[in-house]
Formats: C-alpha cells, sequence, structure tokens
C-alpha cells in the first residue's frame, strides 16, 4: 500500500486513537481543548496527504497558517522552548508511531521531512513577524522622540526627546530634509528642551542639523534652551556658531513672524 493510501487510512480510520494519544500528554483540564485543535490538525493535514505532501501545494500553507494562528493563541513559548516544545516536536509523533511498521524508512523519512520543512517555515514566519513588529516599534519610537510638524507658514518644528547621538542625528536629518525637499518650508524650529544632556557631542550633532537646514535653504532656530542648558553651553565653551537660539518656542514664532512681515514690506 503506497504511503499516501496508509496515511489517509490512518487519518480515516484511526483518527480517535491519535486524538487519545495526542491528549494524554495534557492535564484533565487541556483536554477538551486540546482534542478540538489537534482535530484541526489533523484535517488540515489529511488535505496535505491527499496533495501528497507537496510542500508547496495551497493546503501545507493553509497548514502553515492554521498552526501560526494556533501559536498566537497558545504562546510562542509552546512553540520554541525546548523543554515545552509540543506543537513543533511532538505533533508529529501520533502520526508517526501509527505509521511505524507500515511504511518503508524511506516513506517514514518523506513524512518526517515534511513536518520538518513546516516547522522551519513557521520559525522563519515568526521571526520576520518579530523583527517587522520591532522594527515598528523603533519606527513609533522615534516618531514620538522627534516629531515633526508644522506650526507655522511655511514653518515646521521638531521636538527632540531624550539623548542624541550621531546616528540618531542622521535619521532626524532625513526626516527633516524629506519635508524640506516636498514642502515649502523656509523655517525649521528644533526644540531641545527635552534632551537629557547637552554636551560637547550634542552641540556637534546640532550644529550638523543646522547646516544640513541651511544648505536647503531654510534657516534653523533652536529653541528650549534652558538654564541649564545655557549654562553647560557656558561652563563647556560651546560655541553653536551663528545657530539662532531662543529659549522657548514662542520667542522663535515672533521672531519668524516679524522676518515674513519684513519680507513682505520690501
Amino acid at each position: 500500500m503506497a504511503l499516501q493510501e496508509v496515511l489517509l487510512d490512518i487519518l480515516q480510520k484511526e483518527r480517535e486513537n491519535l486524538l487519545h494519544e495526542w491528549v494524554e500528554e495534557f492535564s484533565v483540564e487541556e483536554q477538551e481543548e486540546e482534542y478540538r485543535y489537534y482535530d484541526d490538525f489533523l484535517g488540515f493535514f489529511e488535505e496535505c496527504v491527499k496533495v501528497g505532501l507537496n510542500f508547496e501545494a495551497e493546503e501545507t500553507k493553509d497548514l502553515i497558517y492554521f498552526l501560526e494562528k494556533f501559536i498566537e493563541i497558545k504562546s510562542d513559548e509552546l512553540f520554541f522552548d525546548m523543554n515545552k516544545s509540543i506543537y513543533s516536536c511532538q505533533v508529529k509523533f501520533p502520526i508517526l508511531r501509527a505509521l511505524k511498521d507500515r511504511v518503508s524508512y524511506e516513506e517514514l523519512e518523506e513524512v518526517i521531512l515534511f513536518f520538518d520543512k513546516v516547522t522551519g517555515e513557521i520559525v522563519r514566519d515568526l521571526i520576520k513577524r518579530d523583527k517587522e513588529l520591532q522594527a515598528s516599534a523603533m519606527d513609533e519610537l522615534e516618531e514620538r522622540e522627534a516629531p515633526i510638524a508644522k506650526v507655522w507658514e511655511n514653518t515646521i518644528m521638531v521636538s527632540i526627546v531624550g539623548t542624541l547621538d550621531s546616528n540618531r542625528v542622521l535619521k532626524i536629518m532625513d526626516k527633516i530634509l524629506d519635508r524640506l525637499e516636498h514642502d515649502n518650508i523656509d523655517y525649521v524650529i528644533i526644540d531641545i528642551g527635552s534632551i537629557y544632556q547637552v554636551d560637547n557631542e550634542v552641540a556637534r550633532q546640532l550644529m550638523k542639523l543646522n547646516n544640513a537646514v541651511h544648505f536647503m535653504g531654510s534657516t534653523a532656530y533652536l529653541t528650549g534652551i534652558t538654564p541649564v542648558i545655557a549654562k553647560n553651553l557656558t561652563h563647556l565653551e560651546l560655541n553653536l556658531g551663528d545657530v539662532k537660539t531662543f529659549s522657548n518656542t514662542q520667542k522663535a514664532m515672533e521672531n519668524i513672524i516679524n522676518v515674513q512681515r519684513s519680507n513682505r514690506s520690501q
């Protein structure tokens, strides 16, 4: 009897045996739920058997999708933890035990290889999903730490929160330059009132921001210069060059409005 016929015979005629063997791995309280889950799994696997355990078939993709959703419900721990990896390692065992002495070693290897491929694909999908979630979380965090908003005619403001290093400045700079390239922006207010510490490194990064804005034909205004920041800049003898500085955003806006009025009257 061919492998496909043996598997279908087991899945259709010995399904209860497989289900009862599976639920024995769980506590009495879990068995009813696990019975339903494993019955669904066997149903998806049966469809894969009907197409010859073709890994590229839609039926296999459906099985993988089912297991991934199942893992989301049950938690990744039961899939990745070596001591609890019920669904990645042991899910195939009732089927393999039922196949014992009914098929050749090569046919048994074919079934094992199929499950290994399914497991590998799930692992890749889960890792990719986690990386995408981490990247999305980082993007959201960066957006919160340096949001850009249009606050006046031809004027945007970026508020920098936290620390400021060369890597972060490059990201903020890219965001600002993108706005300058696509929008009609003449003035950029950079608020540093929420930066944790101002030192030589921060001053150099602020100069980079100012220069980048200047090279795009716009003017940068540095606001949020608190007494503490002013003392630090003085104590460290830091020079911000021709950067326009203000204690708060309101004063910067007043200066911008006056400059705009002056330009219009000329």
